[in-house]
């Protein structure tokens, strides 16, 4: 199946601004679905969901929230309307369905969309101490927010999750945080035909940490979350065409 990919700059939210987005279309798509990435992530972490997705069949869009990536707003109260202009975007395509990871799971489960897809769901509108503070010192980097505590204030503004009678598929991880278990459990029973899905495979183990691993945790978000820096994603292209450049004119190295 060919399976075309294109930069989609032209996407408005409807409160007029741009929703910066990577679009698969399958040759043939039998529904579209639109992926958002959770507080702190970008569009290019949906890439690899986005592209499974449209060897099955589905067009699949990547969209970055507002205060994320590329997106020219900074963190507010009109995130679900970046959704839902990847939504009207794919509604031509025919049943639509949006997925998200983290906060993008919970606009998921706000949206117009036929079907909703919630992993992971930031549901809990109070997080736990230890979540909160992770949010605080880990979770805002890569976000152009008013202060690092401003999406805690977002999240109690979206008041609970409707009760859509459509179909919703709600996945989390074995080893993920309990509130978000307790509360996607929770939610499942009050959600007829509500259908689980508990992640099995690749769990990290419970661990014993001593006080000193604390300092060293920026560190290891730090490396991990280097792929997707925004930095690295703008500047990337033209540094490696200069050092390309500067190969083309170099006298080759001997090896000998």
């Amino acid at each position: 199946m060919a399976i075309e990919l294109v930069r989609t700059d032209d996407l408005m939210s409807a409160d007029g601004h741009r929703v910066p987005g990577y679009l698969f279309t399958p040759s043939k798509a039998m529904a579209g679905a639109v992926l958002i990435h959770g507080y702190g992530g970008c569009k290019e972490q949906m890439l690899g969901l986005a592209a499974r997705l449209s060897e099955s069949g589905f067009s699949a869009l990547c969209l970055d929230l507002r205060g994320h990536g590329e997106h020219p707003a900074p963190l507010g109260s009109g995130l679900l309307l970046d959704l839902e202009a990847g939504i009207a975007r794919l509604r031509p395509t025919g049943r639509t369905i949006a997925i998200g990871h983290s906060l993008g799971a919970r606009l998921a489960l706000m949206s117009s969309a036929d079907v909703l897809v919630a992993i992971s769901p930031a549901l809990p509108s109070q997080p736990s101490e230890e979540g909160r503070q992770m949010l605080l010192h880990f979770g805002s980097t890569a976000v152009r927010a008013v202060s690092p505590g401003q999406i805690l204030q977002l999240l109690q503004e979206m008041g609970p999750v409707p009760s859509f009678a459509r179909p919703k598929l709600l996945i989390h991880a074995k080893g993920d945080i309990p509130s978000l278990i307790e509360g996607i459990a929770t939610l499942a029973r009050s959600q007829p035909g509500a259908l689980l899905w508990e992640i099995e495979l690749d769990q990290h183990r419970e661990a014993p940490l001593n006080q000193g691993i604390l300092g060293y945790l920026p560190r290891w978000f730090n490396h991990l979350d280097l792929k997707f820096n925004r930095e690295l994603l703008n500047d990337l292209p033209s540094r490696v065409l200069r050092v390309l450049n500067q190969a083309a004119v170099s006298p080759p190295t001997s090896s000998h």
